[in-house]
């Protein structure tokens, strides 16, 4: 990852060619758009007959305790460049993160979007369930945790599996860690996977499951009553 600095802007970018896009971006013509609300927008372009895509983190760059964090640990876009490289380390696919911009204001980070390869294959969904259960072991057996281990943060081609929208992690949790993953596996399926579910592990795992959920429901009647 390279890096570039002008006053309250940083880029960290993959190669020089892709820094034109800083100066284009306004006249990028959006192909296609994924998701486009509140929380983010992600859309489809092409960039010297590259298909690329365009992520804005629109929540989380305007949140103000994500921006108190952000003084410490940079941008959402920041995080997501350096998830991809660390998947890739590990010996496992992701898309190639090509570019992400920040910008700071008193070191707060107040916007901030990430650019990169966009993939064609699939999105994950239980017809491709023993290919991401065999994709979650070799994270598992690599040490790791995905960090959002739903059918749809993979996707599928005739080659590879790929891990996208993680929270990559070296795994402190050992089998406890493990089974929270799959039991978050499982609540994205419309049936039930087969893994370990006789042991502590599992029940401390579905205990913090069940709390999280309940206060989930809590917080959200807190909000209605405002």
């Amino acid at each position: 990852m390279k890096t570039k600095k002008s006053n309250d802007v940083t880029v960290y970018y993959r190669e020089e060619k892709y820094l034109k896009i800083l100066d284009i971006l306004e006249n990028l013509k959006v192909e296609k758009v994924f998701k486009d609300d509140s929380r983010s927008k992600v859309s489809l372009f092409t960039f010297e007959g590259e298909k690329l895509v365009f992520k804005v983190p629109r929540e989380k760059n305007s949140r103000k305790w994500q921006r108190v964090l952000s003084i410490f640990r940079g941008s959402e876009s920041y995080r997501e460049y350096i998830q991809a490289e660390k998947i890739y380390k590990a010996g496992m696919q992701t898309y190639k993160p090509i570019l992400a911009f920040e910008k700071r204001k008193y070191g707060f980070v107040v916007d901030s979007y990430f650019i990169c390869e966009y993939l064609s294959g699939e999105t994950g969904s239980i017809k491709h369930l023993e290919a991401i259960k065999n994709e979650l072991d070799k994270i598992h057996q690599s040490g790791y945790l995905h960090g959002d281990s739903q059918l749809v943060n993979f996707i599928i081609d005739n080659k590879h599996v790929y891990i996208i929208d993680s929270k990559f992690s070296k795994n402190k949790y050992g089998k406890f860690g493990v089974r929270y993953e799959y039991i978050y596996l499982e609540e994205s399926c419309p049936r039930e996977i087969e893994y370990e579910k006789n042991d502590i592990y599992y029940r401390g795992a579905k205990g913090l499951n069940e709390l999280l959920h309940w206060w989930g429901r809590v917080r959200k009647k807190i909000k209605g009553k405002k």
